[in-house]
Formats: C-alpha cells, structure tokens, sequence
C-alpha cells in the first residue's frame, strides 16, 4: 500500500474519507442499473446543493452536472472531472454489511467509488476556492457499463456553458497496488463494437441435406474465418480482437436450418484498424453464405470510440500524482481492450486524460477483479482519489 505524503490535500482528503465512505455504503447497498440511477442522482443532487455548488438545470432524469467557481484572482480555465454512477447486472457475493440489497444488481465495477470520492473532492474544493481562479465543473455521468451515459449527458449540454478546457476521468482497478496511479499518453482503451449477422438459407430434412442451404454451416465457417481476421489482417503491433459470442439456430436435430444468428465483439485501439476490421468482417462472413449457398445480412454498429490521452494533460495528472504518493508510485498504464465511452467528450475537448487508482490489496485475501460478483471496492482507495481530483484542480485551475 502506497502512503500518502503529508500535505493540505492529503490532509483534507483523509478528513473527507468517512464523509465519502458512508455515501459508498449508501450507494453500494441500493445500486441501479444505466439510466435508472434515480436514487443515486438524488444523493449526488442533495449533496451538492448543501455544500453550495451551483448545480446546472439540463433537465435530466438521471446524472448531475455542477460547477465551483474559483474566487481567486486570475483567468483560470474550466476543469472537468467526471464520475461514473451505474451498477451491474449481477448478484452481489461481497458478504460486507453494505452489500447489495437489490436482487441482480451490483456495484462490481467500483462506480460507487468514484461517485463518493468526487462528492468529497467537490465538498473539499468549495471549501478552497479561494485556492484557484478556475471553475470546477463536476459530471456525474449515468450507463458507463451500456457505453450510452455519455452521450446522453452530452445531447443534454453537459459540455457547454461553460466549456470544458480540461477533462479527466479516474477509475479504481484491482491491477495496480492499492494507491498506486497508472496513467499513460495516447491509446488506452479500445473502440468497442458489436456485429449482429444473421444467415438465411433453406431448411430441408437432414437426411436429404442437398435439397437444402444450410444456415448453421454457413454460419459455422463465418466463425472460424472471423477469428482469423486479427492475426492475418492487423499488424502485430496494434491491439485488436475480434470474439464470436453468440450463435442461434435450428429447432431439431432432423431439420437443416434455414436461419442462424451469430453476435459478436469487435476491441481496437487504433481508429484505422476499426475500419479495416469492419470491411474484412463483412467480406468473410459474405464469402462464408456464398460457400453455403446461403445468403448473409450483415449489422455492424459502432459503439464507443477509442480512450485517446492527450499528453500535456497526463503530464498534469502525474505531477499531481507525484505530490500525493511520490514519484516511485506513479506508473505507466498499459492499454487495455475494454471499452470505456468517455472517449466521446474527446470531441469536444482536446485536453483529455483517463487514468487509474489501484485498488489491490492481497494482503487482506483474494484480489478478486471487476465484475466479478465477489468484488467491492476496498474503502482505503477513496483518499486517494479524493487527494488526485483536488491536486489536479488547485495545479491547473490557476
């Protein structure tokens, strides 16, 4: 476990750490699914208002966005920090008092960290205002995990009025020691998207399988061709994957199948290999129906962009970092193909940066990861993520 230095920041993050850990609990105890962050939204909205942040009317039903207006002297620019708020669908198996009290759904993901950690940063940066010129404008955001929330708090005007020159976003993960940083320039995250293909054929009966077209081998060939694609298509270098997880088809053992369904993932980190993705997909899985006789209708949508980190900004991020845990605990972030749709506000503001809080702590048992039904967020990580919004803002909101 990394220790914190001791400075203001640090000092008042600790301070705040029992204020956010009961917010957690709350929050952990009663999750909700994207776009249904009612209650959640509630508690981000109650808290904001009594500590005095101006909260801005985008009329949304879920998710929150404010703003802190430095009061000292000085031109400085509009911070952006964001937090995710929307739990799983999943059983919660963590065992802890505060676990889950509704049935299939569950903070496995860490979201009700991050949404108590930004409150107490927020509480910690009215307090100093005094301390930066800058406006502070705090997004709560609903539906990370369905990749929607952003956008939807982007069509309400989460991105205008005022205008954001800087954005960051962090996120506990299990894979780093508890208080360790991991931030990294350029590509991160992956683009993550979806293909839905559907392969029409002719039933016939099984015995007499030339009278028919057979959809399920049309589409068993489109599998296979479909895993060759990476290794064949994309240079070593980039990271891209391509992951059939779906087939439907058939009603009986005697029948050739005249339809089949397969759905699948698509994770690239490099906006140009997406596109190269996306055409070899359709060319194999056509030539696939052709081989069968068969014909194939192709859906390929287009999820969340790639987590592309400006540079200048992840510098920042460090330098703050560097102020709370020293130089030795402040560590490159490797990417990862997971999809993250913070990648859309990148189009709206340059100076962008996504990083990472560990959370691993082994010591105390087994270091279960996200999304697994038995993780829940050890509380010892929120001082630290209270500490790197504050730093982040009195560094670059002069």
């Amino acid at each position: 476990m990394c220790t914190l230095k001791d400075t203001e920041v640090t000092r008042k993050a600790v301070e705040l750490t029992p204020y956010a850990v009961a917010i957690r609990h709350k929050i952990h105890e009663n999750p909700e699914l994207g776009m249904k962050e009612f209650n959640t939204t509630a508690i981000v909205r109650r808290e904001l208002q009594n500590m005095g942040a101006e909260i801005l009317d985008l009329r949304t039903e879920v998710g929150c966005v404010a703003l802190i207006r430095g009061t000292k002297e000085g031109g400085g620019k509009v911070l952006g920090l964001r937090a995710d708020m929307d739990a799983l669908p999943m059983t919660d198996l963590c065992g802890k008092e505060w676990a889950s009290k509704v049935e299939g759904v569950a903070h496995t993901c860490g979201h009700d960290a991050h949404t108590a950690a930004l409150l107490a940063a927020a509480k910690a940066l009215t307090e100093l205002k005094d301390q930066f010129s800058g406006t502070v404008k705090l997004i709560f955001q609903p539906a990370e995990e369905t990749l929607s929330g952003a956008r939807y708090m982007i069509a309400h005007g989460a991105m205008e009025n005022p205008a954001i020159d800087i954005l960051t976003s962090l996120h506990g993960t299990p894979a780093y020691h508890m208080g360790t940083y991991a931030v990294a320039s350029g590509k991160i995250m992956a683009s993550a998207d979806e293909y839905y293909i559907t392969f029409k054929g002719k039933s016939a009966h099984a015995s007499r399988p030339v009278e028919g077209k057979n959809a399920l081998l049309a589409a068993s060939h489109a599998i296979i061709a479909l895993q060759e694609i990476v290794p064949n298509e994309v240079p070593s270098k980039e990271e891209a994957v391509i992951n059939t997880c779906v087939l439907n088809c058939g009603t009986a053992a005697n029948i050739v199948p005249d339809t089949a369904v397969i759905k699948g993932t698509v994770r690239c980190l490099d906006p140009e290999i997406r596109d190269v993705l996306e055409a070899a997909i359709s060319r194999v899985v056509h030539a696939a129906a052709a081989l069968c006789g068969c014909e194939a209708d192709v859906n390929y949508v287009r999820g969340t962009d790639a987590v592309i980190n400006d540079e200048e900004t992840v510098e920042a991020i460090k330098r703050a970092a560097v102020k709370i845990v020293g130089e030795e605990n402040v560590v490159h972030l490797n990417s990862l193909l997971g999809g993250e749709d913070f990648s859309f506000y990148r189009q709206y503001v340059s100076e962008i940066a996504f990083y990472r809080v560990g959370t691993g702590t082994s010591e105390k048992g087994p270091v279960y990861q996200l999304h697994n039904a038995h993780y829940d967020t050890d509380d010892e990580m929120i001082p630290y993520c209270i500490a790197a919004h504050i730093q982040f803002v009195l560094d670059n909101g002069v």
